[in-house]
């Protein structure tokens, strides 16, 4: 699944310039984002630098003129005096728009010392609105609100206003199915009706129960809120999300209502299900409720029906984030239904289940099979942060055996050797070329002594600096490459602190020209539980990771419930919260945001009374977005009403998850950037859409995708292998020039490097990034 990145700093139009005649976007500025599952499978950027379904570019839109001979920019060497200053009429307007409508449209004018003159017109946002360079009439898009600067230029000498486009959409009952696949969601795969769950949207509903809706409600004591939760902060291009409620009684339709500056939706409809308790938001609605946001507060209200009377409101505030992700989440998934390698699924003695390695890729609300099949179980798995080398084990040797696989290539998967556990639970370098071993018995299997492998041959490779006798658990390497954390499992004692205890959290310098370790120390030594799975921010200065609070007492790092079996043991396990810890200051803090602390619902028959403590195995996007990092990590907490059962019932052969769904889910949360040490930047954190819903997932891996040539057709410049994505020839192209200067996600060495350096634009990891979260 690809969460596209879509940067929020246009350019300046001095920047720009526009040949009369031809509609020009400024540089690879226009950022939008590659097709995903996450943005419901829309397509890639036209020439005219908006989406195909109108959302999401920084273009400069110009509709060509009939009849241009003024020359550039609407020079028509006319005879008013050059340097005379440009009046543009009318100025900073609002206009109201039906969604799918370009009406009303608007005329702008220019004039010089009162006289009119033959400017040439453009507009900095052409997925709100286009204009026609000649005659200055703008038609909104329909489907993006926002605010527009538009621009009138005249013998080198322009003027700027703006344009405020407000969007309504009001659906009643299901959306019908747009040409580009934007109405209603697919019937439901592995990944559940769009990609979340539920039974798709309800049908219409009829004018006296609308007008209830719309009246005062009753006070329901059994009406709750379950999912999403209040203060998601949530990326643009994300699968729409199923709300889910508690319910006191049985609803016969939901009024939903979101609102922001220039966007609002109010959906009707009627109860797809008995007891009525969760419905999608439309795709569409979703969509243009992220495009058009602009950094406020989105509210959220939901009022429902029965019997002729309105009941709630529940209500709550989100926020959007001003960038889309991009990559793939690889993941494994015990249970999945993909494939058939293990025996049996609770109740049977023939029916197999699968053991795989799993991808959400884009265009897609399900995942696909990328490692493992029938008879080839192939989990705990490790992905380079650059998308191209994916390690994994084979269980056909006692979990010893490992296999390699080019993510690049798109090829199958390469035996390792020897089949030891030498390659098993091992920090891959970002760009996939060798690995560090995992000296910690992770389910009792562990290498020693710790060394470097190369990939894709596995021969060992000769380091230095290195403690004698050091087992590290869980390693894992820092985008950059330069910095190692891990568990200190065991090693000497020395000058760095006290040997190894199993628990601490400790971390390395690197040096990858010489293969050198260096600066050994420990990070942080809980005072009670195990600090591992450790995964750095972007920044490479941070580290967020696992306290396991409470041990299964089983397998080390591990997630499980304490036995094997459907009796009593098995309805509890291992609890662990997530926390963070900056490198300078070594201040650790929990991540209450994330964790849920204090507000998550309760299911106290299925055991879910303190989910906060169900948090495991998180990684971080090494690629920023919006001014967020973002966490993606295994929980076994509640998903609304439709994963309730015991937390730890996720194995296939001890209980029955094939119609039920496990807990066992991967959540992401976004995390400020550049955040003060001593706080929790953590925010509530939001369902992965697309998984499998009847498996059980864990230990996702979300990295960018591999590097595409230069010359390839690209959106961002992080796609590209030369670092740049540039505007050539009026189509956006991967580069190594380096351009006047970089924008966000183009390859950059210093924050002056970035276009946007002077509104909040900086060099993280060697890309430009927004530099935090909006003030």
């Amino acid at each position: 699944m690809c969460m596209k990145r879509f940067s929020g700093v246009g350019l300046l139009l001095a920047m720009c310039v526009a040949v009369a005649g031809l509609a020009v976007a400024c540089g690879s500025a226009t950022h939008s984002a590659s097709g995903s599952a996450f943005d419901a499978g829309r397509g890639g950027i036209g020439d005219s630098g908006s989406l195909p379904d109108g959302t999401l570019s920084d273009a400069i839109s110009i509709v060509a003129p009939s009849g241009d001979s003024g020359g550039l920019l609407g020079d028509d060497g006319g005879s008013s005096p050059v340097g005379a200053p440009v009046d543009l009429e009318p100025t900073d307007q609002t206009i109201d728009v039906n969604y799918g409508d370009n009406t009303p449209t608007v005329t702008y004018s220019a004039t010089v010392n009162g006289v009119s003159v033959a400017a040439t017109f453009l507009v900095d946002r052409g997925e709100i609105a286009a204009i026609d360079a000649s005659s200055g009439v703008l038609v909104p898009t329909g489907t993006i609100g926002g605010v527009v600067t538009v621009t009138a230029s005249y013998q080198g000498i322009s003027a700027t206003t703006t344009l405020t486009v407000r969007v309504h959409l009001v659906d009643n009952g299901a959306p019908a199915v747009a040409a580009d696949g934007g109405g209603a969601p697919d019937s439901g795969g592995a990944g559940g009706n769009g990609g979340v769950g539920g039974e798709g949207p309800g049908g219409p509903v009829d004018a006296p129960t609308q007008a209830v809706l719309q009246g005062q409600p009753a006070v329901d004591p059994g009406l709750a809120w379950l999912y999403p939760y209040d203060q998601t902060v949530w990326p643009r291009g994300l699968l729409a999300p199923l709300l889910q409620w508690s319910a006191g009684q049985n609803y016969d339709a939901v009024f939903i209502h979101l609102q922001e500056t220039s966007f609002e939706y109010q959906g009707y409809f009627a109860a797809t299900a008995t007891p009525f308790v969760h419905h999608p938001i439309p795709q569409a609605a979703w969509d243009a409720l992220s495009y058009s946001n602009a950094g406020e507060d989105v509210s959220v209200t939901l009022v429902f029906s029965a019997a002729g009377q309105s009941y709630g409101p529940l209500t709550e505030t989100w926020k959007i984030a001003s960038g889309r992700l991009e990559g793939t989440v690889y993941y494994q998934s015990y249970g999945t239904a993909l494939a058939q390698n293990l025996c049996c699924v609770y109740g049977s003695t023939t029916q197999e289940f699968g053991g795989a390695t799993l991808a959400i890729r884009h265009g897609l609300t399900d995942p696909m099979l990328v490692a493992g099949g029938d008879g080839q179980c192939r989990v705990c798995h490790a992905v380079s942060a650059d998308g191209s080398r994916l390690v994994t084990q084979d269980s056909a040797d006692g979990d010893l055996a490992s296999w390699t696989y080019n993510l690049a290539a798109g090829t199958a998967g390469t035996a390792l050797t020897p089949a030891d556990d030498r390659f098993a639970w091992a920090a891959i370098y970002p760009d996939g070329t060798f690995l560090l071993s995992d000296g910690a018995p992770m389910f009792k299997v562990g290498w020693s002594p710790t060394e470097l492998f190369s990939l894709p041959s596995g021969a060992a490779l000769a380091s230095t600096g290195i403690p004698a006798g050091l087992k590290p658990g869980s390693p894992a390497f820092s985008p950059d490459g330069l910095h190692v954390a891990f568990n200190y499992y065991a090693g000497p004692a020395g000058d760095a602190g006290p040997a190894g205890d199993m628990k601490s959290l400790a971390i390395m310098d690197f040096d990858p020209t010489t293969y050198t370790f260096s600066n050994f120390q420990v990070l942080y030594t809980p005072p009670s539980g195990t600090a591992v799975w450790p995964s750095f921010l972007p920044t490479n200065d941070a580290v967020v990771f696992e306290l396991e609070t409470l041990s299964n007492g089983r397998d080390f790092g591990g997630t499980r419930s304490t036995c094997d079996s459907s009796g009593v043991c098995s309805n509890s396990g291992t609890q662990a919260e997530l926390w963070w810890i900056d490198l300078a200051t070594k201040t650790p803090v929990r991540l209450d945001a994330l964790n849920g602390l204090g507000y998550l619902p309760t299911l106290a028959s299925t055991a879910h009374s303190s989910d906060a403590v169900l948090n495991y195995e998180p990684t971080v996007n090494p690629v920023p977005s919006g001014g967020y990092a973002w966490v993606v990590f295994t929980s076994r907490r509640l998903y609304g009403n439709v994963a309730t059962i015991n937390p730890y019932w996720s194995d296939p052969r001890f209980h029955d998850i094939s119609t039920t769904p496990t807990t066992k889910k991967l959540w992401v949360a976004a995390f400020d950037l550049n955040a003060n040490p001593g706080v929790d930047p953590s925010h509530p954190a939001f369902y992965l859409p697309a998984q499998e819903l009847l498996a059980g997932n864990s230990r996702g891996f979300w990295v960018v995708n591999p590097c595409l040539p230069t010359g390839s057709t690209c959106e961002t410049g992080d796609q590209c292998c030369g670092g740049y994505c540039r505007n050539i020839d009026g189509g956006l192209i991967c580069s190594d020039q380096p351009p006047a200067c970089s924008n966000e996600f183009d390859k950059c060495t210093t924050s002056a490097d970035c276009c946007g350096a002077f509104v909040g634009l900086a060099c993280v990891n060697g890309r430009c990034a927004q530099s935090g979260p909006p003030k």
